[in-house]
């Protein structure tokens, strides 16, 4: 097999005001049980690229190949960028004057400036997708607090991520005029493993629910233990359950049968937006955006675990089917759907109205604002490309559609939800 050279990225440039000076010493801590720490490392290089170059470092598991880059109270540097932070490293790292940005919930009310997630926003995407499947019974379940002690923020502390999502979700259904159940989970006492312990709460907590049901879990690690027990107990997901979790972690997402749908993480956005903040922290200038900044979600990732229609009317069912596998590359029209079913455009809009809450026309203008935000959010395709590719007449046509249906250009939308 021949090698094959991959092309090498550039060097960092140096701009005027670094060249004559010493290069900044910046850590970069995660802890080791978030997976997409590297879509947000990805942004911090990015913003470094484009801006000024530091020397890194960050905790590397090599097996002992490598000498051990320790951040904790002690660490010394010009600048910080960390997921939660100890009592005592806050006190050591504000004494040493270290300059340091925070990319977690739990923390905002700390001393140093935070870039988050719109958790809240998250929660509403989960609703606005499960609202979609035709559902009528929702749950939301969470964590009052942590399952296990992440030797940071400590046990018996209530998770604010979890609280912030659960109220998204409650007030994106609310639109639909839907009330959620919200269980936030505590991990029970006892003996033993803590997964043994859980996979108990879970069974009991999915044999109380509603069948069917949309099912938003806080996060991916706890959707997919969701999964397990529902395995376990005999409820079917999608059919049973539609699942959806948050932070689209590919690793618990498709190591999953059936795979979890998710709420995606900014994780690269909230890189750049971390770097940001930190350059200005060393340099001495205003935090640009505030002391706490939210950065918005980017969708949904759909796969098997929502991939259902909980629609009891048959005829509603095929025509929301037809409606959307026509909405990707066409503009569905509404009295070709009903020819198609053997009905009326009347009597369509009636059963629509009646099983589904919106009208056929309503669902072919969502069907295509959703196929729309895939290509705008996923690729980055033009308006023209994504106008041809859609069965708009001209990049004019689809923006105009766009507009009336968001409030919000294809461009603004675009750049809201990668900076």
């Amino acid at each position: 097999m021949p090698f094959i050279q991959k092309p090498v990225q550039p060097p960092l440039p140096l701009p005027p005001s670094v060249t004559s000076a010493r290069l900044r010493r910046v850590g970069v801590r995660f802890p080791s049980w978030i997976s997409h720490q590297r879509a947000v490392f990805d942004g911090i290089i990015d913003f470094m690229r484009a801006h000024e170059p530091w020397i890194l470092e960050a905790p590397i598991d090599s097996s002992g190949e490598l000498a051990p880059n320790v951040i904790d109270a002690n660490w010394r540097g010009d600048g910080l960028i960390v997921f939660r932070y100890t009592e005592e490293e806050r006190k050591a790292w504000r004494t040493a004057g270290l300059k340091v940005v925070n990319l977690s919930t739990e923390c905002l009310d700390g001393p140093f400036p935070s870039v988050a997630p719109d958790n809240a926003g998250g929660g509403a995407e989960a609703a606005r997708h499960l609202l979609t499947l035709g559902l009528e019974h929702f749950v939301y379940i969470g964590r009052a607090a942590p399952f296990v002690d992440d030797r940071l923020t400590g046990l018996n502390v209530p998770r604010q991520y979890s609280l912030e999502r659960a109220q998204g979700f409650r007030e994106g259904l609310a639109t639909a005029g839907h009330q959620p159940k919200v269980i936030q989970l505590e991990c029970p006492a006892g003996e033993g493993d803590v997964w043994r312990r859980l996979r108990e709460t879970y069974k009991e907590v999915l044999s109380r629910l509603p069948r069917p049901c949309g099912v938003f879990a806080v996060d991916d690690l706890l959707a997919h233990g969701l999964l397990q027990a529902a395995q376990e107990v005999g409820v079917r997901v999608p059919q049973d359950l539609a699942l959806i979790g948050c932070n689209d972690q590919s690793h618990f997402c498709y190591a999953a049968t059936p795979s979890l749908s998710s709420v995606t993480y900014p994780g690269h956005a909230i890189g750049l937006r971390a770097a940001e903040t930190l350059l200005a922290l060393m340099h001495g200038r205003p935090v640009p955006g505030g002391r706490v900044q939210r950065v918005p979600v980017t969708g949904v990732t759909i796969r098997e675990s929502t991939n259902v229609l909980a629609i009891r009317d048959p005829l509603v069912a095929e025509g929301v089917r037809l409606i959307r596998t026509q909405a990707a590359t066409s503009a569905p029209r509404v009295g070709e759907i009903a020819e198609a079913l053997g009905v009326s455009v009347s009597l369509l809009r009636q059963r629509f109205l009646t099983s589904f809450g919106v009208s056929p026309k309503e669902e072919v203008d969502r069907a295509r604002l959703d196929i729309i935000r895939h290509w705008l959010t996923a690729t980055d395709l033009g308006s023209g490309e994504i106008a041809a590719r859609t069965g708009f007449a001209d990049a004019g046509e689809l923006r105009r559609f766009f507009r009336r249906g968001t409030g919000s250009t294809p461009k603004d939308y675009r750049r809201l939800r990668r900076t």
